[in-house]
């Protein structure tokens, strides 16, 4: 059977989208303390009045949500009443919500992508029944709720307590619709005088969340927020183009988690730091929007929209929709292809001679993109791609560079992009050689025949290219500064290439991929140093308050989620390459908030799993295949930022010989 907690969160998960509905943080947290003392009432632990709740049996139940909760009541041998424990028991309303929503994960009824979000399984969503434990199925507790509210039904007590709890913390208002809470206020109303535990618990959650709200605030700071020093005229554009992330993590270091920058002439409000992290990952979705900060970038491609600047339902149905083909499975199942193509680009680098690495890693993640995703390569299209890219993001979302100076060219590039996609596609459509071949490309013309809305024809163009395009503006600069680290410090590489020689030698397989130890946390590193993307470019959809300050609705914003990849409470020496901050008895990148080489919040990167393997073993096959040396030997890194961090032009090595291919 399940939990209070767990059929409370579950009657949270919008219908629509899969994401839980926005409650208040505090709010939920007081109904999940309440939830947990049901939970312990139904089991006989515990008793409670209208004035007094009394442990009667103090034994654990073998449960590692409830029995923390039960050793603190059984501790204290005050009379408490159950207002007070729900507000004390509310404190540890996060880890109550985190290990619920896993249970309903290992327990088949939610399920969670690459980036933590959760959803009911299409087994659980279609027959609107859960799998319990004992193998009998239990009816989906909206359905439940519903019919007792709008129906005849007959609240089973469970339903009573779910019903108060949930009234408790406005669920209903925040999940039916004006009428519809209009019209079952009275039956609700009628529901929670059913139950007398119910009763006590959900006023002492209702009495608690009020007495907290009534609690003095500190008021928002009526001054401007602190301005990073900059230059007449440029401002902080220098540092911007050069390593953004370090910069802004300086500044939170000096003016705290609200700051401005100023970029030639625009004025950016600055989040940073673990605060910054927290309250997108909880409160993003109803405070922060994309949508208006890259608005440009479709216009520049003559979209309607891209990913990036859809929001609320519309984004989430797309990016399930385009999930399966981009997740970590997706790639595993291709990684005897992919590994050719990385060992065939590397057998063709001249020997002895200085080049740039980033050309031509770009051409191996896009030919490997192309095969896993398109069923075709797209090496010869690298240039194009690339340029229109940098010219998107430069002068239509972080507005570094003016638009007018590079029309010309984004005009040619994307005509022949365009084109590109356009074969691509007809390639795939009924008669073409690649019709249901099963890929990415498959899914969007099959998506368009379902939901023209949601994947209209004019923007499928864009989505084609789309992984092609970030994967060699992210995947490429990643492995590139992979390459970097490990050349610049060979105690690691030679840990590195002795495990991958290893791998190599016997029968590589995706699983195996996973097992190289060193590569794997040479390439977290590296992340965490130069990560591909250090700022979230967003505005705020609502206003709201942050560490004082008021930010109003509308205010274009930097979210510098990576700045904490260079602070010292949480990498120290960040300055230092160390592999072994990965180590478990270390495991720094596990402080909640710290670690976000792929980003935060709903906008996060979607294909994190798959371009993590990528770049494993375009990494590992590269160490594998050729002996690599930076020219000149002593040379020191340089990052540009314009438009994303990337490897300076001048980092070039030299390949000294074959080692095999």
């Amino acid at each position: 059977m399940l939990s209070f907690a767990e059929e409370l969160l579950l009657l949270l998960c919008d219908e629509r989208s899969g994401n839980l509905a926005f409650v208040p943080e505090r709010d939920l947290n007081h109904a999940l303390a309440g939830a947990a003392l049901m939970d312990l009432a139904l089991r006989n632990r515990i008793d409670t009045d209208l004035e007094q709740l009394m442990v009667v049996a103090p034994e654990p139940l073998g449960d590692d949500i409830l029995d923390p909760i039960l050793a603190q009541l059984a501790k204290d041998a005050t009379p408490r009443t159950p207002e007070y424990w729900v507000r004390r028991l509310a404190q540890d309303g996060e880890r109550i919500r985190a290990a619920s929503l896993q249970r309903l994960v290992d327990g088949g009824i939610l399920r969670a992508d690459d980036e933590g979000e959760v959803e009911p399984t299409t087994k659980v969503a279609r027959a609107r029944r859960y799998p319990t434990v004992d193998g009998e199925a239990e009816q989906e507790v909206r359905l439940r709720i519903m019919g007792v509210l709008f129906g005849d039904d007959v609240p089973a007590p469970r339903d009573v307590v779910i019903i108060c709890l949930a009234d408790a913390c406005g669920v209903f208002k925040r999940t039916l619709s004006k009428a519809e809470f209009e019209e079952a206020r009275d039956r609700i109303d009628l529901v929670r005088r059913l139950d007398l535990i119910g009763q006590a618990v959900a006023r002492a959650v209702r009495e608690s969340s009020e007495e907290a709200k009534k609690e003095p605030r500190p008021r928002p700071s009526p001054r401007k927020p602190p301005m990073a020093k900059g230059l007449p005229l440029i401002g902080n554009a220098r540092e911007a183009s050069e390593d953004l992330g370090r910069f802004l993590a300086e500044q939170y270091v000096k003016l705290g988690p609200v700051f401005e920058v100023r970029i030639l002439r625009r004025t950016l409000l600055v989040l940073a730091g673990e605060e910054a992290n927290r309250f997108v990952s909880q409160h993003g979705r109803r405070y922060i929007t994309s949508r208006e900060t890259w608005r440009g970038f479709p216009e520049g491609l003559r979209a309607n929209r891209v990913l990036l600047n859809m929001e609320g339902v519309e984004h989430r149905a797309m990016r399930k929709a385009l999930a399966p083909p981009m997740a970590r499975a997706r790639f595993n199942e291709f990684f005897d292809v992919a590994g050719k193509t990385a060992f065939s680009q590397a057998a063709a680098l001249p020997l002895d001679r200085p080049l740039r690495p980033l050309p031509f890693l770009q051409k191996i993640v896009a030919e490997q993109m192309g095969e896993i995703l398109a069923s075709q390569g797209a090496s010869e299209h690298v240039e194009d791609m690339a340029a229109m890219l940098e010219i998107l993001l430069a002068t239509k979302v972080t507005k570094q560079l003016p638009f007018f100076l590079f029309a010309r060219k984004l005009n040619r590039v994307r005509t022949r992009v365009e084109a590109f996609a356009q074969e691509v596609l007809e390639a795939h459509r009924p008669g073409g050689p690649l019709h249901d071949c099963g890929d990415m490309i498959s899914d969007l013309i099959d998506l368009n025949r379902r939901d023209p809305q949601l994947m209209p024809e004019t923007d499928m163009w864009v989505m084609t290219v789309a992984p092609y395009v970030v994967g060699i503006e992210t995947v490429a600069n990643t492995c590139a500064f992979v390459l970097y680290a490990l050349l610049k410090h060979p105690e690691v590489r030679d840990r590195v290439v002795a495990e991958v020689d290893e791998f190599f030698a016997g029968a590589p397989t995706a699983k195996g991929l996973t097992q190289l130890d060193a590569t794997r946390r040479a390439t977290m590193e590296a992340m965490r140093m130069w990560p591909a993307g250090p700022v979230l470019f967003r505005s705020a959809a609502n206003s709201f308050d942050f560490a004082g300050y008021h930010v109003r609705a509308g205010t274009p914003l930097f979210i510098a989620h990576a700045a904490t990849h260079h602070l010292h409470e949480h990498f120290p020496e960040p300055e230092r390459f160390d592999i072994d901050r990965y180590l478990p008895d270390r495991a720094e990148h596990r402080q909640p908030h710290a670690y976000l080489p792929f980003g935060a919040g709903a906008h996060r990167c979607l294909g994190g799993g798959f371009a993590e393997a990528q770049t494993l073993l375009i990494v590992a096959a590269l160490m594998r295949a050729v002996e690599m040396e930076l020219h000149p030997r002593g040379y020191d890194l340089k990052v540009s930022n314009v438009p994303t961090p990337r490897p300076a032009k001048n980092f070039k090595i030299k390949v000294k010989r074959m080692r095999t291919t």
